[in-house]
């Protein structure tokens, strides 16, 4: 058997020959939680603070944008999303410095971070309700 046989196979060749396992899912949703931060909120942000600036007529409108079913549901996937990236970054951290690096402490850390940012977003959105 050559060598280019015996090596690993790339994430990249989906299908039949990879198979996504979960850290591979948390750490794409971690970058996916970034980029969306990045685009979506951030502009957001910066777009409710400029109709804040030009006047009540137009603060209002934002309001009554964000006071809606699709700003309701951004609100609340803002907060999943903030939450799990809060909680991604935590533990991006804790392996920069050598930390929960095997295996099994990998996996573990990942349950947490799900559960800990459900349990922030759970606790989000029964303060806001």
């Amino acid at each position: 058997m050559s060598k280019a046989k015996q090596r690993p196979l790339s994430p990249y060749l989906l299908g039949p020959y990879y198979r996504f396992e979960f850290p591979t899912v948390l750490s794409l949703s971690y970058r996916f939680t970034g980029i969306f931060m990045s685009l979506i909120l951030a502009p957001l942000a910066c777009l409710w603070m400029l109709m804040f600036a030009l006047g009540e007529a137009q603060f209002n409108a934002m309001q009554a944008f964000m006071g809606s079913f699709i700003g309701t549901a951004l609100a609340w996937l803002a907060a999943l999303v903030m939450s799990y990236h809060l909680f991604g970054g935590i533990r991006h951290l804790l392996w920069d410095s050598g930390r929960f690096m095997s295996k099994e402490e990998i996996r573990s850390t990942g349950v947490v971070t799900v559960i800990a940012t459900l349990a922030l977003w759970v606790f989000v959105l029964w303060g806001a309700s």
